[in-house]
């Protein structure tokens, strides 16, 4: 996917939640496929531990730092691996950072493209360093002087019945919706992050009511306490420890690094469709991220095709769609099977993606 945006370090916590990942993928598959991203959403997939996994990604600097994220993964224990990493509540000095750094066994070409970040940042952590992050820091500062202490007080909810009550009768609805409507926009984003690569959306109703719709769907799922999006919309870094990526929660962090011992993986720096074409062995599970948000016709339409021949009987694919979903896809030789996961869906914890399951048949 030739795009500029593309080619950099977009994101570095990630702005996709993997437990629906989790949920689709099977245990003990041979070969998983997925988008690289920061590494962040491929690190639950290990944990029902597939026989090999293959990380391809269009930019180099994505793909070396998920090769960082892995190989953290498989050397540090759970609390070090989130103070290197800088999520709360542990704190890791910068002289310790590096002498970390240097202790993980990564290739030389990610070591160099890893290292860069590291120095360009004085060896703080690398968790908002993504354009992705970046963008949200600047947005939140935004969203914190529209909405002011009222809005931020939803955070001390402990409970879903304390959250139903306050967004009742003291949340500030209006300043709240003005803020959505400010930031809520193609230009917004296009200044902030996508530099005109924003996806065209195909949806009739306006963009600031389709997030007004969207967050009211986070603020009665749970509450926003235990939502690290939410957290980054508010104050553009995590102040709470319960509300951390999937990749964080304990359970999973051992099952993955246990995984991880089980698991062949391999770095691929390519077009993610060219590659998922011609695999190197048929793919029983394809995690596609949001790519296909960001194609163009006639690919938009025949993607699916494209790779047909590279997903094993019974493989399952799953697309996000952010914005736009490709009109008059192709599913000829594949069941939708995204209906069997609605519940699932429902718990996402970004809300903000359609999504296409799909098994071949």
């Amino acid at each position: 996917m030739p795009r500029e945006y593309f080619n950099s370090l977009n994101y570095t916590i990630g702005n996709e939640d993997t437990s629906l990942e989790l949920a689709v993928m099977p245990e003990n598959i041979r070969h998983v496929f997925a988008v690289a991203g920061s590494g962040s959403r491929i690190i639950p997939l290990l944990s029902k531990n597939p026989q090999y996994l293959t990380c391809a990604d269009s930019s180099p600097n994505q793909l070396a730092l998920a090769e960082l994220r892995l190989s953290s993964l498989k050397t540090l224990d759970h609390k070090n691996y989130l103070s290197f990493w800088g999520y709360p509540p542990y704190v890791m000095t910068p002289s310790v950072r590096q002498a970390v750094f240097e202790s993980l066994k990564i290739s030389s070409s990610a070591r160099k493209i890893t290292e860069l970040f590291f120095k360009k940042y004085n060896w703080e952590p690398l968790l908002y360093a993504g354009k992705w992050e970046r963008a949200f820091r600047k947005l939140s500062r935004i969203n914190r002087w529209v909405v002011g202490n009222r809005g931020l007080e939803i955070f001390s909810c402990r409970t879903k019945k304390e959250q139903e009550n306050y967004l009742g009768t003291k949340f500030p609805k209006k300043a709240w919706s003005f803020a959505i409507f400010i930031l809520g926009n193609a230009t917004v984003f296009n200044t902030l992050l996508y530099k005109g690569n924003f996806p065209q959306k195909n949806f009739p109703e306006p963009m600031h009511v389709f997030y007004l719709k969207k967050f009211k769907n986070l603020f009665e799922q749970d509450i926003v306490r235990k939502n690290y999006f939410l957290q980054l919309l508010f104050f553009g870094t995590l102040r709470y420890p319960e509300g951390l990526p999937i990749e964080c929660d304990p359970d999973i962090f051992l099952k993955a690094k246990n995984g991880l011992k089980k698991t062949k993986i391999t770095y691929i720096c390519n077009d993610v469709i060219k590659e998922a074409k011609h695999p190197s062995m048929p793919i029983d599970f394809l995690s596609f991220s949001d790519v296909p948000s960001y194609l163009q016709p006639p690919r938009e339409q025949e993607f699916l095709q494209e790779i047909k021949n590279g997903i094993s009987p019974g493989g399952i694919i799953i697309n996000r769609y952010y914005l736009r979903i490709p009109e008059n896809l192709n599913t000829d030789g594949y069941q939708d099977i995204t209906d069997n996961f609605k519940w699932n869906i429902s718990k996402e914890k970004i809300q903000m993606y359609s999504f296409g399951i799909y098994k071949r048949t």
